[in-house]
């Protein structure tokens, strides 16, 4: 068979759609690895080289759009720089599946591939609605809201596959856009082929560390951090350490951080599980967006109890039922999952060693896999 794969995200950069996009990626690279794929990646991108394990790809470099086109984009409702291209390939190439990394790119490309009898499989990473809603300014969600909410429904209402990180964001575009009379599947988010879980030491710290870990320079995660600084540090004991960590903090956020002795702001790290691994809690504090946090994954594979916002839960359900996941939609209840995570520490009700192997069980890639198989009938 033949596949074409259009990404939206850097398969080798940093952040939750990154990460999801390489492993989804590597996903459909193992599951058609009889199969040739041809994946449009933005040019840019391929500087970096990609993964060479990737054999049935080819990468295949797209341009960036002109300005006048980026300038029409809320009368053409084209949001991406593929689509010529991609129609090309499309129209040229006699392709069986057509996957898409975003429904923003799969939105104005789907009817093409429906009259072509080509099979469509999209990856919903979020609500993007949702999303560009909370992390864009009001003129840009003026002009372009309308183009974003066209494609995400004509992408949830056409695509033969639609693929969820969360069965929360399914539940929002049902009740967004109506039910689709196409296949949804509930993917999730997982670790790569080759990542393992570290089987270092997993005792706590006789003095406790909290961990927040991810990029700090986008609104919804410094909308976090900020609210954690405000609102959520009073409620963490004095004598347990704090330690914040991630890419490119406001100067808000260094200079609130200065005003607290037990709070550490380690900016830019070369390996965020390096310092995560050596904490005792992970907290996400993020209130905005959709989708799945992937930076919950962060915490959980390097044995840590999560304590988030209930916005930022979604998807973990499971590790919840099991209280290792604990969540919060107010100062209030986030004392008291504070001070019950620490009792269930300090009594051994919580265990490092066995969140890890939980973590190998329900996130792991041949678990995504089986989930996946669906679309190959």
């Amino acid at each position: 068979m033949r596949i074409l794969y259009i990404l939206k995200h850097n398969p080798l950069g940093i952040g939750g759609g990154c990460y999801a996009c390489k492993n989804y990626l590597e996903l459909f690279s193992e599951l058609f690895l009889q199969d040739n794929i041809d994946v449009l990646i933005c040019s840019e991108y391929l500087q970096n080289h990609i993964n060479a394990n990737l054999k049935n790809c080819k990468f295949i470099p797209v341009p960036p759009r002109s300005k006048f086109s980026q300038y029409l984009s809320p009368i053409t409702h084209i949001l991406h720089r593929h689509q010529k291209l991609a129609t090309k390939m499309l129209q040229r190439n006699h392709y069986d599946y057509c996957i898409f990394d975003h429904n923003s790119i799969a939105g104005s490309l789907v009817d093409l591939c429906k009259q072509k009898g080509i099979k469509t499989i999209v990856l919903n990473h979020n609500c993007e609605l949702e999303y560009f809603k909370d992390n864009n300014s009001k003129l840009k969600n003026i002009l372009l809201l309308p183009s974003v909410q066209k494609n995400e429904k004509n992408a949830y209402l056409k695509c033969d596959y639609n693929i969820f990180l969360t069965e929360e964001d399914k539940e929002i575009f049902k009740r967004l856009y109506g039910t689709s009379q196409t296949t949804s599947i509930i993917g999730g988010c997982f670790l790569r082929k080759e990542e393992t879980i570290s089987e270092t030491d997993s005792s706590f710290n006789d003095k406790l560390k909290v961990v927040i870990s991810g990029t700090m320079g986008n609104v919804q995660n410094k909308d976090g951090i900020l609210y954690f600084l405000n609102k959520l540090y009073q409620y963490v004991p004095q004598d347990m350490e704090i330690i914040l960590t991630g890419r490119n903090p406001s100067e808000e956020i260094i200079n609130l951080c200065k005003l607290h002795n037990n709070i550490q702001l380690i900016a830019n790290p070369e390996n965020i599980l390096d310092i995560v691994e050596k904490c005792d809690i992970f907290v996400c504090p993020t209130k905005l967006g959709g989708g799945m946090k992937l930076r919950l994954i962060d915490g959980l594979r390097c044995g840590l109890p999560v304590i988030s916002h209930k916005v930022s839960a979604r998807g973990y359900s499971f590790f919840e039922k099991e209280g290792v996941v604990m969540s919060f939609e107010s100062p209030e209840e986030f004392k008291i999952c504070v001070d019950s995570l620490i009792q269930k520490i300090k009594t051994g009700r919580i265990n490092k060693r066995y969140i890890k192997q939980q973590v190998k069980k329900h996130l792991g890639f041949q678990s995504a896999l089986e989930r996946i198989k669906i679309v190959k009938k």
